[in-house]
Order: C-alpha cells, then structure tokens, then sequence
C-alpha cells in the first residue's frame, strides 16, 4: 500500500511539475520580442565558464523570456577569449559580439 501511495506522489509532482513548465513556455515564450541577454564580464574573469554554463543549464532564456541567444560581449585583449570560442562550438546559441557584429543583436542571427 505505501508503494501505490510514493508512486502517486512522484506521479503527481511530475504531473504538476509539467503543467508548470507548459504554463511558462506559453506565458514567457521565447522570441525576438522579448528582450536580449547580454553578458560583459571583466576581463580575465576566472568564473566565466562556470556562468555561462549555468545560464543554458537552467534554461534562464524561457524563465525570463529572452530571444534563447546569450550575447557576450569581451576586450580585444581578454584572455577568455579562446575560452568562449570553445564554448560556442558547445552552444550554438552563444554569440561572440565585437566590434565588427554589433548589428547581429539586431537582427538576431
């Protein structure tokens, strides 16, 4: 009997745990509309990886209803430069702005 009752209760929280997410990607939605998360870290931040790991992650684009890209924007000299260029290859959802592609915020490819 205390199985049926555990597995209810896991069934019910998965359930409610659906809905939830359901209700939020209808609510927030992700689209051009939304807004624009942008990330300019200092140069030479030792916890960058670990921030831009977190932010796809825990899907922070649905939650706070972004266009689903992370814009970062880093110094010429910023030695986390090669660090973020591998991340790209991990998240195509990454953006590298420089001085060359500030106009990709705009039209978002």
């Amino acid at each position: 009997m205390a199985v049926y009752i555990i597995a209810f209760l896991f069934a019910f929280y998965g359930i409610y745990h659906l809905i939830q997410d359901i209700i939020i990607r209808i609510k927030v939605g992700c689209n051009a509309l939304g807004g624009k998360l942008c990330l300019i870290p200092h140069p030479g931040d030792e916890g960058l990886e670990g921030k831009i790991r977190c932010i796809f992650i825990e899907d922070i684009f649905e939650r706070i209803g972004t266009d689903g890209r992370l814009y970062i924007k880093l110094d010429r000299n910023d030695p986390n430069k090669s660090l973020v260029d591998r991340l790209k290859k991990e998240y195509p959802r990454l953006v590298l702005l420089d001085e060359v592609n500030w106009g990709r915020m705009d039209s978002g490819d």
